[in-house]
């Protein structure tokens, strides 16, 4: 029963039915050069270190993201170590636009992290 949920679940997200011919699936192409940026405060929800984004509109969000595979971090327009981040600072983190269907959700191929200060513009420079 558990499989069959799962398939279906995922089939739904990616539009895949298992009577589908599989060819179907090799032309697809995902763009590569795409950046996606999303802010929130880095917090602990549930034992889970993530970013926590809020006032969207409509619901509130907890992604996580690897932290191995992180490009760099940076405050202040210089480089520090991830250790840096502490709880409720204020992220704004570059990714591919995919995110992991796990939970909690996470943001794949992150590859910058910023430290944003209270007088960093909420936009991208």
């Amino acid at each position: 029963m558990k499989k069959n949920f799962l398939f279906a679940a995922l089939s739904l997200v990616s539009n895949y039915s298992k009577y589908q011919d599989d060819n179907t699936m090799k032309g697809m192409e995902i763009e590569k050069n795409s950046e996606f940026i999303i802010s929130g405060t880095y917090s602990n929800v549930n034992n889970f270190w993530g970013l926590n984004v809020t006032g969207t509109g409509t619901e509130d969000y907890f992604y996580t993201f690897d932290m191995d595979n992180y490009g760099k971090v940076v405050r202040n327009g210089e480089e520090v170590d991830f250790e840096s981040i502490k709880a409720g600072d204020t992220l704004r983190v570059t990714y591919d636009g995919s995110v992991s269907l796990v939970y909690p959700p996470k943001l794949n191929n992150v590859t910058k992290i910023e430290i944003l200060d209270d007088d960093t513009p909420q936009e991208k420079k």
